[in-house]
């Protein structure tokens, strides 16, 4: 060890490895003061992997040739043995090479981890160890490898300037087995042996370990083996260089044990999460549906139905967006469709987050209701592809460098999306009244994009480019789509065409209603921006999953979140809810009215708040609290969404089947649900709020023609506004669902005085009973029970 030691000393004096040594420790140590970067886990292990991954290899060629400086030094050499080599030489001076470099290679990994560890210990709130299995877990696998593959180019060539260029050529070629199966392949994950793991989109906050991860770490590991055997059997010690492998039984032994291991692995990479294949995904989901424009792959096991009508859903979409973006790319277009998010996330390596991959002419999405939410924005990447430029068919900057702010506000301009009873225009409006509004200019550019939050940033792209297609056309889109050359495509410059879009949106008449929402749905920052982002995800996560079973830890855990991130007031909520179900209301009350005074002057926020508070009441059996506070709710002009909670939790108050109407809230089986709603019609048959939530479960559990009969039971009955807006909406979808577009298109016709939100998604259900029509004849009608 002490020889180590000393030879590690020594190669630090040489000054390219005691450079590169330094700017792998220090640099390392330099991006804790980056976001994300401040705490020892995905971010900071990734960089560091790549810098070991990349200068590593560096450290093991100069270790050689500072053993061959040695062994030129040497007066005497060992007497050499019948073969002309000294016994177990090689397998020495390989060790000699490899230990100094490998000590180094892991020393310098050594610093970032404890600047990270004190920074986020005594600098912050976070904790260090959080997520601290990824740090050496991306790093030390990669900085073995380096080492031991620098060794390599050291021993086959003479001079380290052609050593350092062999291991570049290495690292590239694992660059390329890396990016083969991105570029020609379904997956979004990424694993390389020298610089680490990429998991998917950074949109998927939540992290965990991974049994692929740990599979390909331990393949890094026996790689670095395996490349150690191999010029321990390749290694002319009295050359100081490689030469033709040699009759050695021990690295002949773990050289074959290491082919068999890491073939193994290989073989099953796509079971073991390695790699993903579209053979083999195809095998994985088992369903297949063509259609005139598209290749359906779904899950095995999906009812014929589902399969057909999202079959129909697709060629709606191709339709509108082939006359929005006035053409198509030539050929089929593949959709792969997973049951879940873990599914997705296993494998493909994108959990909760949509994507297309343009120059595949494909795109990958998560089961959703019908209508699928983000399917058209997700195939408008496809279908502008013809438009893109690069071998990615997107916008781009010198045909490589992507403009996102460009591509996915291409993307929601082509959707232009109804969200929550309001336009994409008002709410971008919204947002810029609330003063959230990232500057539009920089989002267009090459970097602005990713450092606001993305539903600030696609809200905003998108609002402006749907405003550029309707005042100056769509062939001028298209043209702007190649490169984001607005100068170019509309003649005048970027800042001019945003001013013009401001004006435009300034201009729009909003209610407090909409102002307040705004706020509500954009107040969170990009993940960049959020202190312990990722420890909080991982919290909110687990807290989700533990409030029905275990509320105590729940409780904890939901208290770790608020003392990290103090500014957001869902943590609060979520410990109240705890203690609610804990039955301490006393508690969940006091939690509550602290947070009320948090969030005074935040209307919905206030809402929010007033909402839980009466929740809490009426189940003490405080009615008449319970009643101001929902009061007080109707006050604030929240969401839709709140108001229409507040109405019927109002309304159960006084309600001859309160416990039905109270029930709905609570997380009671479905089946226990309508049951409860059906029992209680029996003694309020006229019940507006009662029939309103029937048909809102029914069309949820996939039987609209009796959903259709309660929702419009409900409407007879005049509810107030939030809800007889909500059952309009639900109506239509219903009639569609059931079949019957006559109802459809009566229901359309009568909604000219609605909202323009409304009225828009009335107008589409309407088109899609034309589309029906004149591409399959007529609407699709459910066989079921209730025919």
């Amino acid at each position: 060890m002490r020889q180590v030691l000393i030879r590690a000393r020594n190669l630090l004096r040489r000054p390219a490895a005691g450079l590169s040594a330094g700017l792998v420790a220090l640099g390392g140590s330099a991006l804790i003061f980056l976001p994300l970067f401040g705490v020892p886990g995905l971010e900071l292990g990734l960089a560091l992997s790549i810098g070991v991954g990349l200068l590593g290899g560096g450290l093991g060629v100069a270790s050689v040739h500072q053993e061959r400086r040695l062994l030129a030094g040497q007066a005497a050499r060992p007497e050499p043995t019948p073969t002309g080599i000294p016994e177990g030489a090689s397998a020495r001076l390989a060790w000699r090479a490899l230990a100094p470099a490998l000590l180094l290679s892991l020393a310098v990994l050594v610093p970032p981890f404890l600047s990270a560890t004190l920074y986020a210990w005594l600098g912050t709130k976070c904790d260090p160890f959080a997520l601290v299995a990824f740090y050496p877990l991306l790093t030390v696998p990669s900085a073995g490898l380096a080492a031991t593959v620098g060794v390599f180019c050291g021993f086959a060539t003479l001079r380290a300037g052609r050593g350092l260029l062999l291991y570049l050529g290495i690292v590239l070629m694992s660059l390329c087995v890396t990016v083969w199966p991105i570029v020609f392949g379904p997956q979004v994950f990424a694993f390389n042996a020298f610089l680490g793991h990429l998991p998917g989109p950074l949109y998927d906050e939540v992290l965990s370990i991974s049994p692929a991860l740990l599979w390909f770490r331990a393949e890094t590991l026996l790689l670095a083996l395996g490349v150690h055997a191999l010029t321990v059997l390749c290694l002319d010690a009295s050359q100081a260089r490689l030469g033709r492998p040699r009759p050695r039984s021990g690295p002949l032994l773990i050289g074959g044990f290491v082919l068999a291991a890491v073939l193994l692995l290989e073989v099953n990479a796509p079971e073991l999460g390695l790699r993903m294949t579209d053979s083999a995904l195809r095998e994985r989901l088992g369903g297949e549906r063509e259609t005139k424009h598209f290749e359906f792959i779904y899950p095995r096991g999906m009812p014929r139905e589902d399969v057909e009508r999202r079959a129909r859903d697709l060629e709606f979409r191709y339709d509108q967006l082939a006359r929005f973006l006035g053409g198509a790319p030539e050929g089929r277009i593949r959709v792969w469709l997973y049951r879940t998010d873990a599914e997705k996330q296993a494998l493909v390596g994108a959990g909760r987050t949509q994507y297309a991959k343009p120059w595949r002419l494909e795109l990958h999405i998560n089961g959703r209701d019908f209508p699928h939410p983000t399917l058209k924005h997700e195939l408008a990447h496809v279908m502008a592809a013809p438009w893109g430029s690069g071998p990615f068919r997107v916008t781009t900057r010198l045909g490589l460098w992507p403009l996102m702010g460009v591509i996915e506000g291409m993307a929601v301009a082509a959707d232009n999306p109804v969200q929550g009873e309001l336009a994409l225009d008002e709410w971008a409006a919204g947002m810029r009244r609330q003063k959230l509004a990232p500057d539009l200019r920089k989002l267009v550019g090459p970097e602005g994009f990713y450092q606001s939050a993305p539903a600030r940033a696609y809200t905003l792209v998108g609002s402006f480019l749907r405003f550029l297609a309707d005042t100056h056309g769509p062939e001028k889109l298209r043209a702007l789509y190649a490169h984001g050359d607005f100068e170019a495509a509309y003649g005048r410059p970027l800042d001019a065409l945003a001013t013009e879009w401001e004006r435009h949106l300034d201009a729009l008449p909003l209610d407090e209603a909409t102002v307040n929402r705004a706020f509500q749905r954009f107040r969170t920052g990009s993940l960049f921006s959020r202190a312990c982002a990722r420890e909080v995800a991982r919290l909110q996560d687990e807290a989700r999953q533990l409030l029905a079973s275990e509320p105590e830890r729940a409780l904890t855990v939901y208290e770790r979140a608020a003392l990290l991130q103090p500014q957001e007031p869902s943590f609060l909520l979520g410990q109240a809810t705890a203690l609610d179900r804990l039955e301490r209301p006393d508690e969940a009350a006091a939690v509550l009215a602290r947070l009320a005074g948090e969030v005074k002057g935040q209307p919905a926020l206030e809402a929010e708040v007033a909402l839980a508070q009466a929740d809490v009441a009426a189940r003490s059996g405080q009615v008449a609290p319970a009643r101001a506070f929902l009061e007080q709710v109707l006050t604030l002009a929240p969401s839709p969404e709140v108001t229409r909670t507040a109405q019927v939790k109002l309304a159960a108050l006084d309600s001859p089947v309160r416990a039905a109407l109270q029930g709905y809230f609570q997380d009671e089986a479905e089946e226990l649900r309508l049951l409860r709603l059906s029992t209680a019609l029996q003694t309020a048959p006229q019940d507006v709020y009662l029939h309103y939530l029937l048909g809102r479960r029914l069309l949820q559990v996939g039987a609209p023609r009796p959903a259709l009969r309660h929702l419009t039971l409900s409407l007879e009955g005049a509810p107030p506004d939030a809800i007889r807006r909500e059952a309009r909406r639900l109506q239509m979808q219903a009639a569609y669902l059931g079949g019957d577009c006559g109802a459809v298109r009566h229901l359309a016709g009568s909604a000219p005085g609605e909202s323009t939100a409304l009225r828009a998604l009335s107008a589409e259900w309407a088109e899609r009973c034309d589309f029906d029509a004149r591409q399959f004849g007529g609407p699709l009608v459910p066989r079921d029970a209730f025919r």
